[in-house]
């Protein structure tokens, strides 16, 4: 039996993220050393979703395979119908990376097609998530977060 445990951070609350900014949610599960994290960065035009794994145990020159999954799902305000946008690869990623969770993609919201004429994101209610899982050991974390925006174009 795999003792697994999952700790969720949020940096910032879903709820305030009109107020103080766009939100950031880290996420981590642990199985004995090894720690597979993910992690969702909004930004003004884009959001990062991305993960890492790191084994104290392991040399820093160790590379693992991680299997990224980064989810949008655009729902606006209003009669239009919703957006999906799904990713899933697999990166080769090493431990001891710095400034964290460093695999995965960027999205940016104009490129998906969610975005106002200046690039920021358009009004309406999004659900972000990054699951990060090392097929290895069958270890998984989720990061979610759903966000309203209400500010107009």
């Amino acid at each position: 039996m795999r003792l697994l445990a999952v700790v969720i951070v949020s940096l910032a609350g879903a709820t305030l993220a009109e107020a103080a900014g766009e939100p950031n949610v880290l996420a981590d599960a642990h199985l004995g050393s090894l720690h597979v994290t993910s992690a969702v960065y909004v930004g003004a035009r884009s959001v990062e979703l991305r993960g890492v794994w790191n084994d104290r145990k392991v040399s820093c020159s160790v590379r693992r395979r991680l299997r990224i999954r980064g989810e949008i799902d655009y729902i606006p305000f209003g009669r239009n119908p919703r957006r999906p946008f799904v990713r899933t690869r697999t990166f080769l990623a090493g431990n001891c990376a710095e400034g964290g969770p460093n695999v995965g993609y960027t999205v940016v919201a104009r490129s998906i097609g969610t975005a106002c004429p200046s690039g920021r994101w358009k009004p309406g209610r999004y659900n972000f998530l990054t699951v990060t899982t090392d097929p290895a050991r069958t270890l998984s974390s989720t990061a979610s977060v759903n966000w309203a925006k209400t500010a107009r174009c």
